[in-house]
């Protein structure tokens, strides 16, 4: 069967999740509309270039709705389905008056909102009219879903968690992770994995490793992840005296292999939709922080996995990472408990049967 994905500019998690799904259904004809600076990061056989940009860009937008009406035109695929909100909104124009039998929409982060009364006016407005003419809405996450059901019934939108391969993780020695840190066994490392902009509150983390680092003087800091961010990120760690001990690593494809090192994972991020590396660090035997957030809360159980915090307070960040690198006993129990929570509840395989069960479920 032919599906048609429409993908808006991407990188981190929705890449793993589209690359997932990719892998799990090579069973049918997936093509795949998007941005060429994709087309070498997604194993597909099929590739159709589409100009997407993030934002609102009116002259651009027209462009890709006119592409995208010839491309799915040229296609006559059973199944269409955006990944992202400005995908879904180019696909839904694309679609146009005519709404397609079997149009999806993966939404993979929370919806935006904004202080001002008329834009949210118009948000709303916009969005009544896209989510009505989908025949089914994905969610990552319930905190993702209880957004989407203020404007679609409830029996449209279903979740369907991000999900990894945890065999993937847990896997190499941590004397090899550290060495690749030059860095010893009896040193102790807080690790993230984030993209480098304001919204992920990285800021608050290295403010509440210079904290802790007083205390314990052995104390790293692992950041895999770039961005607009980065160098004000660096200065600010090297002003917080942490110039030698906060590493800042670019983005890295052994994550599995840097976080088996690790002592603690932390993601003081300020919104989430559902976050993968959180659950890449649960499958690799970590405690986690992570900001206190809905879409989190479903992800991580606290006192038994970890911890959550209020996002932007680095002393009480700061004070979480401290009571877990101080009990090395329970953090390891919490380890162990996050494990086999991915494993039972976030796995790929339970992401890809979902998928397929549903796509099955709307050509029969």
């Amino acid at each position: 069967m032919k599906v048609v994905w429409v993908v808006r500019p991407a990188e981190g998690g929705i890449l793993h999740h589209l690359r997932q799904l990719l892998k799990g259904l090579d069973d049918w004809e997936i093509t795949v509309a998007a941005p060429p600076l994709l087309k070498d990061q997604l194993p597909v056989k099929r590739f159709l270039e589409l100009e997407l940009v993030d934002g609102l860009r009116p002259k651009q937008d027209l462009a890709a709705v006119r592409r995208l009406k010839h491309l799915l035109r040229q296609e006559n695929a059973q199944i269409v389905h955006a990944h992202g909100l400005k995908a879904a909104l180019i696909t839904a124009a694309a679609l146009a008056p005519r709404r397609h039998p079997h149009f999806l929409f993966t939404a993979h982060n929370a919806l935006p909102e904004s202080s001002s009364p008329f834009a949210n006016w118009a948000s709303t407005l916009v969005q009544r009219w896209l989510f009505s003419g989908m025949t089914t809405i994905i969610s990552v996450s319930d905190a993702v879903r209880a957004q989407l059901i203020r404007y679609v019934p409830e029996s449209k939108v279903l979740t369907i968690y991000n999900g990894i391969c945890s065999s993937e993780f847990g896997q190499c020695p941590v004397e090899v992770s550290r060495r690749a840190l030059n860095l010893t066994p009896e040193e102790l490392v807080v690790g993230t994995v984030a993209r480098l902009i304001p919204d992920k509150g990285v800021s608050t983390l290295v403010e509440a490793v210079s904290l802790v680092a007083k205390i314990l003087p052995r104390l790293h800091l692992a950041v895999v992840g770039d961005g607009p961010e980065r160098a004000r990120l660096e200065a600010y760690a090297a002003r917080l005296g942490l110039e030698s001990r906060a590493h800042f690593l670019g983005w890295r494809d052994d994550v599995p292999s840097l976080m088996a090192g690790w002592d603690c994972f932390a993601l003081p991020t300020l919104g989430e939709g559902f976050n993968l590396s959180v659950l890449e660090a649960m499958a690799s035997r970590l405690p986690v922080v992570v900001s206190d957030l809905p879409s989190l809360r479903e992800a991580v159980i606290p006192g038994k996995g970890g911890l959550l915090v209020p996002p932007g307070r680095a002393a009480d960040w700061a004070a979480a990472l401290l009571h877990i690198l101080k009990d090395p006993v329970k953090a390891k129990a919490m380890g162990e408990f996050n494990r086999e929570r991915v494993e039972a509840f976030f796995g790929a395989e339970r992401m890809v049967s979902s998928t397929r069960a549903l796509y099955e479920g709307m050509i029969t």
